[in-house]
């Protein structure tokens, strides 16, 4: 019976201790976890933000400081020349080493050509578009020559306009001048293709031997209504016209406003097809330039195989020659005579 008890009462101790034993053990397991984990039962008091800190990887741009920016410099590159077919090799035409600048330039810097003076069809470099330019053979710096600037048309390159009158500049000694076609937008004005074809136009006209009496414009097709529009709104610059195809009635004829006073005037020369409806689109301009007094030829001609008859264009230029130096001449003679009569009255005036 002793021995019963005894047994029990060490059952129970052993139960007893391994049952604290356990419980001490998990107390510590759960310790270590929080040691690890770092683990913090303190909970933040109300309303405090935990700060959390990023790093950024953008520089941070001071208040009131301006951002720098990258500026690609401009690379020039001198375009191979263009021969001409029948001409002999154009010389080069290269520009002198340009200063890098912020805003582009329409006009080169500085424009150097080489000793020997570039002969046929070539594509001057510099500009900020491209520009052809025909220069005649063996032409002399101690004489001046005339030039034709070719008016641009929507569709057509510059250096596919400047081939049509290549023949008549070759057989006459003639400058050619075609810029690149800035053509506007449909319903927009064309102040800017202006603006950058009298700029072409006079650099030209400074670089070249080539007198400021005698530069003509010649416009074929579209190209004639726009030229038909410049020659009237820019008379200071050409001598005379030459329309081809088509004249004043087109996309540009609200900009047109003929002038009364000789001065501002200058010849047209006008060729379009007999039964062509441009000739009847065209005839209340007709009328409206010859009460102004414009001196116009007008020419008919029945198939487009005629436009591209050398004769013919060699009829169009004599004629802007004749007819320009002729009415230049006139106009010269009344402005004296008109000065010299108002000196006159002047000087009766104060006579009495």
């Amino acid at each position: 019976m002793e021995n019963c008890r005894r047994s029990v009462l060490f059952l129970f101790l052993f139960a007893f201790f391994a049952a604290f034993g356990v419980v001490a053990h998990a107390e510590t397991v759960v310790e270590e976890k929080k040691a690890a984990a770092n683990y913090n039962e303190t909970l933040p008091v109300t309303g405090e933000a935990r700060v959390v800190e990023e790093a950024s990887s953008v520089q941070q741009v001071p208040v009131g400081a301006q951002p720098a920016q990258a500026v690609a410099l401009p690379v020039q590159v001198a375009p191979a020349p263009v021969k001409a077919e029948g001409s002999q090799t154009p010389g080069a035409v290269q520009p002198s080493p340009a200063v890098p600048k912020m805003v582009s330039q329409d006009m080169p810097e500085a424009q150097v050509f080489t000793t020997s003076n570039p002969a046929g069809l070539v594509e001057v470099s510099g500009y900020k578009y491209p520009v052809f330019f025909f220069a005649p053979k063996d032409y002399k710096t101690d004489r001046t020559y005339a030039m034709i600037m070719i008016a641009p048309a929507e569709d057509a390159k510059a250096e596919k306009q400047i081939e049509y009158l290549t023949g008549l500049a070759q057989r006459k000694s003639l400058f050619l001048l075609a810029p690149f076609v800035l053509w506007p937008k449909a319903g927009d004005t064309p102040y800017r293709l202006d603006e950058w074809l009298l700029t072409v136009k006079r650099d030209m006209v400074k670089r070249f031997p080539i007198n400021k009496k005698r530069v003509y414009l010649v416009g074929k097709d579209l190209g004639a209504h726009y030229a038909a529009y410049m020659a009237i709104k820019y008379p200071k610059e050409f001598t005379a016209a030459a329309l081809v195809g088509q004249a004043w009635d087109g996309p540009f004829s609200q900009l047109i406003r003929p002038r009364s006073d000789a001065a501002d005037q200058i010849p047209f020369y006008i060729a379009l097809k007999a039964d062509g409806e441009a000739r009847s689109r065209n005839q209340v301009w007709f009328d409206e330039l010859q009460k102004k007094g414009y001196p116009l030829h007008l020419v008919d001609y029945k198939s487009d195989e005629e436009l591209n008859d050398l004769e013919f264009k060699k009829s169009i230029f004599d004629w802007m020659e004749s007819a320009g130096q002729s009415w230049e001449t006139s106009v010269a003679q009344g402005q004296k005579t008109w000065k010299g009569k108002f000196k006159k009255g002047v000087k009766d005036f104060f006579a009495v």
